[in-house]
């Protein structure tokens, strides 16, 4: 009966990330927040880059990386029990981020931007540091779920945390995933990241119309807020 009451929210679910991710353009941080803004809006990585960087200088360094992946957390530990239980967790995926139930782009569509992304060029510049050079993306070939969306490749960034494997996520896994991911990201041990230097998602690239990213002037505003 469980299983019968849960199928169409799946369902639902599913069909709804399928929809939205036509006409609009989704990011998912590091801490699983989903951003969404409409197609003629900048991809929101600068979003939730904005609002991570309270002293808006550009750099989000790892106090602050902590303190708005904690934030998140926070908000889906919905009993305040310090931990997200599997309640919580379920919420997070069927109400919070749906997309970490969608699967994979369609093979046509993945097959256009493998063709295109030949032709990105990933190199960038740090408003000095100019001879940094961004990662290419971590996603893979066939992302699913939230790995479309992210930059780290994790179909579902909140399960990932339980690496316990406890069925509950404590505060000192989501702090060590919080450390973890950080350090992924800033792959040359800056101590900060920078929009420039972080990877694109999969969608960010899927979603540009010539198949090239962004470059950094167009990730150096920091102007830009929620």
């Amino acid at each position: 009966m469980a299983v019968r009451l849960f199928l169409p929210i799946l369902l639902l679910s599913v069909v709804g990330t399928a929809a939205l991710a036509e006409d609009t353009k989704i990011f998912i941080a590091p801490s699983g927040e989903p951003f969404r803004v409409g197609g003629d809006q900048p991809y929101p990585v600068q979003k939730w880059f904005a609002g991570a960087d309270k002293n808006g200088d550009g750099k989000l360094d790892y106090a602050e990386f902590e303190a708005d992946f904690m934030r998140f957390i926070a908000e889906l530990d919905v009993n305040h029990d310090g931990a997200i239980d599997g309640v919580e967790r379920t919420r997070y995926e069927s109400e919070v981020a749906p997309e970490t139930l969608g699967g994979e782009w369609a093979a046509a569509a993945r097959d256009a931007q493998d063709e295109a992304d030949r032709e990105v060029d990933f190199g960038g510049n740090d408003q000095g540091a100019s001879t940094i050079k961004r990662d290419k993306p971590k996603y893979g070939k066939n992302p699913i779920g939230a790995a479309r969306f992210d930059l780290l490749g994790l179909p579902e960034p909140v399960a990932a945390m339980d690496t316990e494997l406890r069925g509950r996520i404590s505060e000192r896994a989501v702090r060590a995933a919080a450390r973890l991911r950080f350090d992924v990201l800033d792959g040359q041990h800056l101590g900060y990241l920078t929009l420039a230097t972080l990877p694109p998602s999969y969608a960010e690239g899927r979603n540009s119309a010539t198949g090239k990213l962004r470059m950094s002037h167009d990730r150096g505003d920091n102007t830009r807020g929620h």
